[in-house]
């Protein structure tokens, strides 16, 4: 899918009421379904507490990343903004080698 992915961590920090954000969590879920099964994002949670999440994802490019962010039910409601990290790993567990490339 990806010849040299970059790599981003965004933290989702909700703007909104946890009850105005309630009724999007599952279209939330779907989209973010839609990115692992594309191979965008390989892992997500709510933070605790329940302030907002984090997503672990990779792309080719920030602007690639910030696309699909742009499509998430909570952005398109405003309800929660994205902050966009991008890192470079170079020390992982034996689990994650193949993940990060290094396989």
């Amino acid at each position: 899918m990806l010849t040299s992915p970059r790599f981003f961590v965004v933290h989702v920090i909700y703007l909104r009421p946890l009850s105005e954000v309630e009724p999007l969590v599952a279209p939330h879920r779907e989209h973010l379904d839609r990115l692992v099964s594309d191979g965008r994002l390989l892992l997500s949670g709510p933070l605790v507490p329940r302030t907002g999440g984090l997503l672990v994802m990779r792309g080719q490019d920030r602007t690639e990343v910030e696309r699909a962010l742009a499509e998430d039910p909570y952005h398109k409601a405003q309800v929660a903004r994205f902050e966009l990290l991008e890192f470079s790993p170079v020390k992982f567990c034996e689990e994650l080698r193949a993940l990060f490339g290094q396989g």
